[in-house]
C-alpha cells in the first residue's frame, strides 16, 4: 500500500487531532528532505518538531487529552506515570520505549548545537544521521500504535516510510543515485554535490554517480557550472559546490522536482 504524505495525513487524522497528524507527517518529510540535501542543522530542528508533534499525539492516544503547547518532557512524565494517577490506554512498555527515544533525541539535538549556540559542537552529518534514524523509528512506532489498520497494511506503510518524501537521492554502500527522471545533467551534478557531506566530488565520481547521463554531457555540465560559478575546481580532479550553487539547489532544483 503506497500513500502520499497528504494521504497518510488524512488517514492519521481519523485517529488523532488533524493538526497533530499534519505536523507529524510534515516534520518527518521535511527532516528527510533536508538530510538528503545535506542540510544537517535543519534536519535536527525538524526532528525536534517531530518529537513535539508525536509527544502531543501520544498524549491524546493515551489519555484523550489534546494539548497543542505541552512539551515532550511533560508528556513523558504522564506517559511514564506508574502511580495510577492517570488512566492509560497504551501499554506501559509501549509508552516507555517511545517516550525514552523521544527524550533522547529532543535533548540531544539541543545539546549538540542545533538549537542553542554551543562552543564545542555544530550540527554535522553524524549527528543528523542519528536523529534521522531515530525519527524514522519514532514515526514507524507511532503508526503501529495509532493507526487502526490491518497489520499487513501498517507494516507495508512502515516499510515505505524511508521513501515517503520525494526521495531525490538513494544512497547504498556510500554510493548516491539520483532518482528523479528527466533531470538535466547540470541539475544532477549540483544535486550530487549538495548531497555529498563535503559538498565536493571528483569529476570521475560525478560521471559514475550519474549513469543515465552521457559522460560527455556531464563533462560539459561541469564546465558550464564552473563558468557560472555554481561550482569551482579543486586541484586537477575535484569540484566543489559554491554558495551560488547551494542557493540554486535550494531555490530552483529542489522545488522544481518536488512532487505535485
Amino acid at each position: 500500500m503506497k500513500l502520499s504524505p497528504a494521504q497518510l495525513t488524512v488517514e492519521l487524522s481519523s485517529a488523532i487531532d488533524p493538526t497533530f497528524a499534519k505536523q507529524i507527517v510534515d516534520s518527518y518529510v521535511e527532516m528527510q528532505n533536508r538530510f538528503l540535501a545535506g542540510d544537517w542543522k535543519p534536519t535536527e530542528l525538524d526532528d525536534g518538531r517531530l518529537c513535539e508533534a508525536i509527544s502531543r499525539a501520544l498524549l491524546q492516544l493515551d489519555t484523550g487529552k489534546i494539548d497543542h503547547r505541552i512539551l515532550p518532557g511533560a508528556v513523558q512524565d504522564i506517559l511514564l506515570d506508574t502511580k495510577a494517577k492517570v488512566a492509560h490506554v497504551l501499554d506501559f512498555k509501549d509508552r516507555s520505549h517511545i517516550a525514552k527515544v523521544i527524550e533522547t533525541v529532543y535533548k540531544f539535538r539541543s545539546d549538540r548545537g542545533a538549537v542553542h549556540v554551543s562552543p564545542t559542537h555544530t550540527a554535522n552529518y553524524m549527528d543528523s544521521m542519528l536523529v534521522l534514524h531515530a525519527g524514522k523509528w519514532m514515526f514507524a512506532e507511532f503508526l503501529r500504535l495509532a493507526w487502526n489498520k490491518d497489520r499487513n497494511v501498517v507494516a507495508a506503510v512502515i516499510e515505505q516510510i524511508v521513501q515517503l518524501e520525494h526521495s531525490m537521492i538513494h544512497e547504498l554502500d556510500g554510493k548516491p543515485l539520483v532518482l528523479v527522471r528527466g533531470i538535466s545533467a547540470p541539475e544532477e551534478v549540483l544535486l550530487l554535490l549538495f548531497h555529498s557531506p563535503t559538498n565536493r566530488l571528483s569529476r570521475a565520481e560525478l560521471r559514475k554517480y550519474a549513469p543515465n547521463q552521457n559522460p560527455k554531457t556531464v563533462g560539459t555540465a561541469i564546465t558550464r557550472l564552473i563558468d557560472q560559478k555554481d561550482i569551482r575546481p579543486v586541484g586537477e580532479a575535484d569540484v566543489a559546490l559554491t554558495p551560488n550553487g547551494q542557493k540554486r539547489v535550494i531555490e530552483d532544483v529542489l522545488p522544481k522536482h518536488a512532487p505535485k
